[in-house]
């Protein structure tokens, strides 16, 4: 990034040689080239320091002829004319080749603004490419989560129907209503942790589910369920 002093010693070089100091000029005169608008900030704060116009630049015109007399009046018209003449057009030429400073000035800042859209584009579908991803992943750790509770929740039933079983062992058959208060404190708090309560109605569903695959548990009459054998 050039300095404010570095456009400064460059600007007045170019004036020096009889050049236009236009950003273009300054930027192929600058050792790094530099940001567009850092150089046109400090090439501004030069032109008002300086008092820079080129409207207002010197020229080679030549001075308008002293003379006096009503002899040389006709020449004076003439050359006067002649001197309006080229200060129009040297006018002309200026407003041209600010014209011209100006274009290349706006063809730097529209690339300018069209990196800054490519760049920004980059970013949004790096940032939609994030969101994507992090909503695979955290639909992935919900699946993951919800197995893990079911197999925590298998678990649990598991150990309350080995519970049940040692009871019956012990007991003998028992209705799931009768089976409930023989169960330990620490099952009971335990079944506070999963989605179904611990009743004689999920006892129930539980047992069922066992004695249909032949596990742990036989049914009896009255409802009552026995400790299966081997």
């Amino acid at each position: 990034m050039p300095s404010e002093s570095l456009v400064f010693h460059v600007a007045d070089a170019l004036l020096a040689r009889g050049e236009r100091p236009s950003l273009r000029k300054m930027r192929e005169n600058l050792p790094n080239g530099g940001s567009p608008r850092e150089v046109c900030k400090h090439l501004r704060a030069w032109r008002k320091k300086r008092g820079y116009d080129p409207k207002l630049e010197p020229t080679d015109m030549s001075k308008a002829m002293k003379a006096a007399g009503q002899a040389l009046a006709m020449d004076l018209w003439k050359q006067a004319k002649r001197e309006a003449t080229q200060a129009f057009s040297r006018e002309r030429e200026a407003a041209a080749a600010m014209a011209t400073d100006d274009k290349h000035d706006r063809e730097h800042l529209l690339g300018m603004i069209e990196t800054l859209q490519a760049e920004n584009a980059a970013l949004v579908a790096r940032a939609g490419a994030a969101e994507t991803e992090t909503s695979r992943v955290l639909a992935r750790l919900q699946k993951v989560e919800y197995q893990l509770d079911r197999f925590r929740a298998e678990e649990f039933w598991d150990r309350v129907m080995q519970e049940i079983a040692e009871v019956l062992v012990e007991r003998g058959p028992l209705t799931p209503t009768e089976i409930l208060p023989e169960l330990r404190a620490v099952t009971l708090r335990g079944a506070t942790l999963h989605k179904e309560p611990l009743t004689p109605g999920t006892l129930k569903k539980k047992m069922d589910v066992r004695v249909s695959f032949g596990r742990y548990f036989e049914p009896r009459d009255e409802g009552r369920y026995a400790r299966r054998a081997g």
